[in-house]
Formats: structure tokens, sequence, C-alpha cells
């Protein structure tokens, strides 16, 4: 497909305008693909699948459930769960609906569910009894629902959350659990029953630019970012990558990305919806073996992950787990969400038969996928770039002093990647201050698709622009580490480790890690000395496991400049050098 419109002299990209955009909601393209193709298998989940005719059909009932339980079009519905089919009938049900769907990562503590609930002011939460975490016993819920179903009054649910007025329960126990016993006001499989037979009405008041994702980019406990993202944004996103991988009908995607984040909802749900594929979830949530063993039971064509997903697999295969020849049908797929050694992709290459597969770049804040190599380019393109800018959106590289300046193009030109277009998020919910500050308006030029003044996102991240309009990612202006595909913010564990008694100061950087790709390093100034497991102890109690430092170094002082920044280059410079 043709990515670029014109080749110009400044670090300027517009991609393609020829493939038009979709200009509808989802509930209606999702109708469209069910009179295609209703009997065809939309998701295949472990054991268990759906054909497009039955999750239209059950999508239908459970919105209409939600109607019955008081939830309208524009409310949040919050939802804490594996990778499963459920997913995929709740997030269609509040795409018909018009009701704002809000995953919630399952690895959250209750404080952080329950502050990013508050944010949001959700009306609805849906979760499961038992919580399964890669790599982990399944965790109940059941604290969390307590601590949640907190009001004595029974005119309200919860004092911790007082817009909350549904607690909906999925029981994956098994038997497990005594549901009975939970603080929950409905039950997913009984409303999808009551309401069966029944059809919800299109919503004729939807339109393609009404919110229908709130996407959080972190698990932070002060000041949370929930991303805006629209009908329009999230449908052409998924539509067009679809179309970069030239996905067609019939073909088997394997995702074992999670459907909480972007690329499991928008990469995987989506586009497989609008191609008409297959959605192949192996497990609630990423395993290695289930991953490999589905991708050869379903004849899987296309295979995404992040670098340490395919890490896993790799290593399995090394073992002798399952031969190269049950991959055989793999021909594309998606890798990203972190820096890919170029080792790595050799070995995908030469072992899991993905010679198609396309390295892509993107953000929350995009939709999410902004660049991406094509299933054709060469492999000295895939192995050193995100390829070229998606159809329908600009790109451009900013002076990082300057950011309205346009840099030359050149491999040795490097500033900040600003993206416009129509998959630039609509905002920050609730917090228009973080927006202004990351969406930038361009005094100078119209944007041909909205007619209005261009908008222009700073994504923060640094990179270049070659003369064939190949951007490479050189670094990252902001100081977020990517553990896995993961997003980890120091600033978070720099104030858990704060409240430490022993903890004078301490900065948080990412180290390079053959597994994960970066992996935190706390350094700290300490009161009296401490051990470094007490340390990662102390933040294993507040904090997702992602943030526990794999590296704690005591140190006297920290690097400062002369106005008391901390100099967090000398801290990795400091690290690498003792890792050696």
């Amino acid at each position: 497909m043709p990515f670029l419109l014109e080749t110009q002299t400044l670090a300027r990209t517009d991609g393609s305008t020829q493939i038009p955009l979709l200009e509808q909601p989802i509930g209606e393209c999702f109708r469209r693909v069910v009179s295609a193709s209703p009997d065809q298998i939309a998701i295949h989940s472990g054991t268990r699948h759906i054909t497009y005719g039955e999750l239209h059909a059950q999508s239908d009932a459970f919105a209409l459930g939600l109607i019955e339980l008081g939830i309208r079009a524009g409310d949040r519905v919050a939802l804490s769960l594996g990778n499963g089919i459920e997913y995929a009938v709740i997030a269609y049900a509040c795409f018909k609906l018009g009701a704002i769907l809000t995953p919630l990562n399952p690895g959250y503590l209750p404080g952080q569910v329950i502050h990013a609930l508050n944010h949001i002011t959700a009306r609805c939460f849906i979760t499961s009894t038992e919580i399964k975490l890669p790599h982990k016993d399944p965790r109940l819920t059941s604290e969390l629902l307590q601590e949640i179903a907190t009001s004595s009054d029974p005119t309200s649910l919860s004092t911790t959350v007082p817009s909350l007025q549904h607690l909906l329960l999925i029981d994956n126990s098994g038997g497990r659990v005594d549901v009975t016993a939970l603080p929950v006001t409905a039950d997913y499989e009984a409303l999808i029953l009551a309401h069966g037979s029944q059809r919800l009405p299109p919503q004729d008041h939807l339109g393609a630019e009404d919110v229908a994702n709130l996407q959080f980019t972190s698990g932070t406990t002060s000041a949370p970012k929930a991303v805006c993202l629209t009908h329009r944004n999230i449908l052409n996103n998924a539509y067009l990558v679809g179309q970069g991988m030239e996905l067609s009908a019939g073909e088997v995607v394997c995702c074992p990305p999670p459907l909480h984040h972007c690329f499991g909802l928008v990469l995987g749900l989506l586009t497989a919806m609008i191609h008409r594929a297959t959605l192949l979830l192996p497990s609630p949530s990423f395993d290695a073996r289930a991953t490999l063993q589905s991708i050869a039971e379903h004849n899987a064509t296309v295979l995404y992950g992040v670098p340490t997903m395919f890490l896993m697999e790799l290593d399995l295969m090394s073992q002798g787990f399952i031969q190269k020849s049950a991959l055989r049908h793999l021909r594309t797929g998606i890798i990203g969400g972190s820096p890919i050694a170029p080792s790595l992709r050799l070995r995908l290459h030469q072992h899991m038969n993905l010679s198609g597969l396309t390295n892509c770049y993107g953000l929350t804040e995009a939709s999410p996928i902004v660049c991406m190599t094509g299933v054709l380019d060469c492999l000295d393109k895939r192995l050193t770039s995100v390829g070229q800018v998606l159809p329908h959106t600009a790109i451009r590289i900013a002076d990082r002093n300057n950011p309205t300046r346009t840099l030359p193009r050149g491999d040795n030109q490097r500033g900040e990647l600003q993206i416009s277009g129509y998959a630039v998020m609509a905002g920050y919910w609730d917090a228009p201050e973080e927006t202004a500050r990351t969406l930038l308006v361009d005094e100078e030029e119209i944007d041909p698709q909205t007619q209005r003044k261009r908008i222009w996102l700073r994504t923060g991240d640094e990179a270049t622009m070659g003369v064939d309009g190949t951007i490479r990612i050189t670094g990252r202006i902001k100081d977020i580490i990517i553990r896995g595909g993961e997003n980890i913010y120091p600033g978070e564990i720099e104030d858990t480790l704060l409240t430490h008694p022993q903890v004078a100061n301490v900065g948080v950087v990412g180290l390079a890690d053959a597994i994960y790709g970066e992996v935190p390093a706390a350094f700290v100034v300490l009161r009296v000395e401490t051990s470094p497991e007490e340390l990662r102890a102390w933040v294993r109690q507040k904090c997702p496991a992602a943030m526990v430092p794999k590296h704690v170094f005591a140190v006297d002082r920290l690097p400062l400049t002369a106005s008391g920044k901390l100099e967090k280059y000398k801290l990795r410079e400091m690290g690498e050098r003792w890792l050696q």
C-alpha cells in the first residue's frame, strides 16, 4: 500500500490519503461485518470459541442489560479482566451503546483501582472472581470488592468511589469461590440470559467523533492520565494497520498482548473484526506455552507481541517444546512496545517463519500506531527503523528547544517526533493543563481533515527522519521506562521509595536488560544501611511487580545540576558501568 504522499526536504512527511477513512461508530462497522460473515469464528479463547453472529447477539444482550442498570451513552464502564470472550462482549456492548469503555490493568492493586475509578467517575465496574497474572497464581478480587463496596447506606454502593452504581462479576473460579458472599450488584451471565433474545436498536445519536475508550497511560496513585480516544481514532487505526499487514478475511490473528492495552484492544480485537479475521486469545494473561500451542492448533497466520514475549517463545522452541514446522502458517505480525534488538529480529525470521513481521511505533495518545514497516520491506530497514508514516497521518521531527521548528531530514538530525492527523487523541480526561502541554496548536497551518488549525501531538520521543521518510527512534526525551512493552514511570517508584524511613533521596532510571529490554534501577541515598532486598520488598508491597527495581545501588549523593535538577543520564552511565 502507498504510505507516503510526497518526499520533502524538511523532516516532515504526510501519509497518503488514497485510502478513505472510516467515518462511522464502531458498532455500525461491527454490524456490517456480522451481516457479511455471521457464521465465521470471531474469537478462539482457550477451548472456547464464538462466531461473529453470536458475539453480536451477546453484546446486544449485555448492552440492554447495562441500559436496564441505568448506564447511558457517555457513562464510564471500567473493567479489570484477563483476555477472553467476555472482554470482547463487554467492549462491543459499550461501543454499540455509546458507553465509554475504560480498561484497567489487572495488575493494579486495590488502591490504584479505586483511584482510577474516582478519576473517571465510573458508573460501573466489571471484574472477575479471580485475576490471572503472568507467572503467578490466580489472585482473588474479594478484597478489592470489599474495599469498593463500603457504603452502609442502601441507596448507595460505595463511599470510596461515590460515583459507582454497579459492581458486575464474572465468575471464572470454577466453583472455588462462593460468589454469593461477594458484594456485587449484578452477574454478567444473568444479564445476558435476561436479554438473550432481544436486539439493541441502532443508537443514531452516536457519532464517529464521540469518545469510545479511555486508556490509562500509567497506574499512578497521584496524577493519572486517561487518554480520550474516539470511535474515529481507534477504528481507523485498526483498519490502516491491518492494511499495512495486508490482512485478509479468514486469517487467524494470535494476540497474546492484553486487551486492557491499546495493542490488544485496537490492533487485536478491532483489527481482526474490521478485516473479518479470527482473533486467537491463547490465555487470560501471557503464557508462552499456550501461545505456541494455539498457533499450531489453529494455524495462525499473524502473531503479535512485545520483545519479551517473543524471547520467551523462542526460548521454549530452543528447548524442543515445539518445532518450527508447527508454525509454518505464520507470515506476518507486529513487534513493538519497547526497543527491538536486531538479533531478535533475525531469530524470529529464522525460527518462527516471521519473514513479514512488521516493526511498529506508536503511543496510546496516537490510537496507537503511527509508523510501521511494510511486510515486503528489506530486512535492513526492518532491523534498523520503524518504517514510514501511516496514511492520513503527518509526522515531523521538531527542534527539541523550539517545538514549532521542523528540522532538516537526515540521520544526524535528532529531534522530538510530533504527530498530527486523525489518530491524535481528543485529550486527557479531566486534565486540561496536561492536554495543553501535549497538544501543540499550529497557528500557521489548517488541517485539511478538520478545516481547523492543525494540532501536533508532542510524543517526548527522540527520532530522525531519513531522506526517504524512514523513521528511526533514537531515544526518549521523557524518562519512561519500557519494561517488556509496559510503561513504567520512574517518579512513581521514586515516590514510593521516599516513603521508606531510611531513604533520604532517590533517582530511578531504566537500564538495558536482555529479557525485558529495560528494567528499573534505583539509586538511593540512605540514612542508615538498608539491604536492596528490603527496599525491593517495600516497593513490592505498594506497587505492581513490574515497578520493583531489578537493580538497587546505594550512593553517597545524587548527581545534580547547578539548579538542583537530577542528572539522570549520569545515573544511567553509572549503572551501566557498575553492571559491566
